[in-house]
């Protein structure tokens, strides 16, 4: 008898529940230190008189943590237990979370992100791997909804707590705020989760795939974040590039290599995995772009308060409490295309409106738009996941649990730093088209413009010797705004084109799982080999 059928046998059909309930503790807890630091961001560069390119480590360093050690998750698991595990990188989350509350200098802050992130790749693995062994076959789709709420959940969840406590309070408790979250989930693992099975030796992790990994993606991360600071053909972008796809390279050459790698590739041999890997990657990318471009816009260009901009998410976080469920009982009894499709084009749909903000949108229009973006993270990743996974033969499943998360987060962590230096770039290009359409005779609507805010000027008092050089100024600076409007607008657009092209992959994912549950059911009932087909 496992341990968790023992558990089963003890706790009977409620032990179902009280793993459930661990497990999102624990994904809701760590799940949120993705954007609520996000949210403190300003207060923490003010602290510590941050410029631009040390800020970008916040998140650079954060998110190249979380992408690497979900690899190394199945691994801890094999080694350790879930129990050991779970409840071991809980408390180093509590400590990292502790030193980024009291941190005196910019580094501490920086290493408290970087450790933090490297627990919350950590936990995903763990958490699946657990909900699947208490939910059986026939109810995967309601066991990855609950997970994929546990994705989105904490992301919004934590915009509206983070602005709350930034305003009231001070942007060092957005680092205490889940401590009692994560100590609950601590005792309810110990208590619930299976430990180690086996009795043998540790197994040895692929200390060499894992490290060359790490400084892959870092450096191209690192490149992406820079290249427009730098300049993209400079010695330290090209360097960093270089380093990226050597060390790609060697990780792929070396992983088929290794007794136990630490990501068997074999897993992209199944056309499924593939498909929802791609699914995965391209969605991430554009939903987490979504989460860092709208705070952003509604600080610098309508300037909401943080509380403000959390209540903006709260519609978002009532969508995805209500289509969790549904998804969950749905997507085990029709074929996935049927929810994940229409999802993709309504996310998509709401993420072109984005792209038409401006200084005059409304709070009750960028909240319906966000409530729809939320659809998708609710319907798209659960049966993805689900369905990705199930197509894998029994001895890869530890690796692609592993390697789908990885791919949710490794498009989200190219998305985000994509976008930061996508910003740069147009806002400049903007900047510089408005300059040049300027203030020219043949330019009547600038002309006017300049009369009209040196009228302005001169009510405020302005000598009229300097009347119209101070109407030149707000000009300038009304020029400098829409230069960023537009950039985000093009932002969006791009979120939006992103999602459009995830929908084919999920149509075919879709259509290939059916496929394959038909083969089975055929061969089950031992039909000839034409009638299967």
């Amino acid at each position: 008898m496992t341990q968790v059928e023992a558990m089963f046998e003890r706790y009977g059909p409620r032990y179902r529940l009280y793993v459930t309930i661990t497990v999102l503790l624990g994904l809701v807890a760590l799940g949120m230190s993705i954007t609520i630091v996000n949210v403190a961001t300003p207060y923490i560069r003010g602290a510590f008189g941050m410029s631009a390119s040390q800020v970008q480590w916040l998140s650079t360093g954060f998110l190249a943590a979380t992408t690497v050690t979900l690899l190394v998750s199945p691994w801890l698991m094999a080694a350790f237990g879930q129990r050991k595990t779970y409840v071991g990188l809980l408390l180093v989350f509590i400590a990292a979370s502790l030193l980024g509350g009291w941190s005196e200098s910019m580094g501490m802050v920086i290493a408290a992100r970087v450790v933090q992130g490297a627990m919350t790749g950590i936990i995903r693995p763990v958490a699946l791997e657990a909900l699947f062994m208490v939910y059986p076959p026939d109810k995967r789709g309601l066991a990855t909804a609950i997970y994929g709420m546990s994705l989105g959940l904490p992301l919004t969840l934590a915009s509206v707590v983070g602005g709350y406590l930034v305003h009231d309070f001070s942007w060092r408790y957005v680092f205490f705020i889940v401590l009692p979250i994560c100590v609950a989930a601590i005792l309810m693992g110990l208590v619930f989760l299976p430990d180690r099975e086996e009795d043998g030796p540790i197994p040895k992790l692929d200390w060499v795939g894992a490290s060359v990994l790490f400084v892959a993606i870092f450096s191209l991360l690192a490149a992406l974040a820079n290249g427009q600071r730098w300049t993209w053909g400079s010695a330290g972008v090209l360097w960093l590039v270089t380093i990226a796809i050597v060390g790609t390279a060697f990780f792929i050459w070396w992983e088929p290599r290794q007794q136990r790698p630490i990501l068997d590739l074999d897993i992209f041999k199944t056309k499924e995995f593939l498909a929802g890997s791609i699914v995965l990657f391209l969605f991430g990318g554009a939903f987490y772009g979504v989460m860092y471009l709208l705070p952003q816009f509604m600080d610098a260009i309508l300037e909401y308060s943080p509380i403000t901009s959390g209540l903006l998410f709260t519609p978002s976080t009532l969508v995805l409490a209500v289509l969790v469920p549904l998804v969950g009982k749905f997507s085990d009894r029709i074929p996935p295309h049927w929810i994940t499709v229409p999802a993709l084009a309504v996310t998509a749909f709401a993420t072109w409106r984005f792209a038409g903000a401006d200084w005059n949108s409304s709070f009750f229009s960028l909240a319906l738009s966000m409530a729809l973006v939320a659809t998708g993270m609710a319907v798209v990743p659960p049966p993805t996941l689900s369905r990705s996974i199930a197509s894998l033969p029994p001895r890869l499943i530890g690796y692609g649990s592993g390697a789908i998360n990885f791919a949710l987060q490794l498009g989200g962590a190219f998305g985000t730093v994509i976008l930061v230096a996508m910003l740069d770039r147009r806002t400049a290009l903007h900047s510089a088209q408005l300059t040049h359409q300027g203030l020219t005779p043949g330019n009547p609507i600038a002309m006017e413009s300049l009369r009209q805010y040196s009228e302005i000027a001169a009510r405020t008092g302005t000598s009229e010797v300097y009347q119209q050089a101070a109407g030149s100024v707000l000009l300038s600076r009304v020029d400098a705004i829409w230069a960023t409007i537009y950039a985000y607008q093009d932002g969006f657009l791009m979120v939006a084109v992103a999602l459009v092209t995830v929908i084919p992959p999920s149509y075919l994912l879709s259509r290939w799982g059916l496929a394959r549950t038909r083969m089975h059911c055929a061969r089950e009932k031992g039909l000839p080999q034409g009638e299967r087909a």
